[in-house]
């Protein structure tokens, strides 16, 4: 996956990748894992993360926008108004 697909997956797969990449980053941080990578691969796993997390903040936005503004119920199941 990169940076640049993001917007192709849906939040489940977002969520569940985003989860991967603080774990690894944190267990290279506390000396769990040896870190293999270069620099330049750090710094793009952080770009990654970043670009995630700013992608689900919108879309958790939108799905609140949609509610306010459709009085559409916020969950799983959304019901047809009548």
């Amino acid at each position: 996956m990169r940076h640049s697909k993001i917007h192709k997956f849906c939040d489940a797969t977002l969520i569940r990748v985003l989860e991967g990449l603080k774990s690894y980053n944190n267990d290279v941080k506390y000396g769990y894992v040896q870190r293999e990578l270069t620099n330049d691969e750090v710094e793009y796993l952080k770009l990654f993360e970043e670009e995630i997390e700013v992608r689900l903040k919108y879309h958790n936005q939108m799905r609140r926008w949609e509610m306010y503004v459709n009085g559409r119920p916020l969950g799983p199941r959304r019901e047809r108004p009548e």
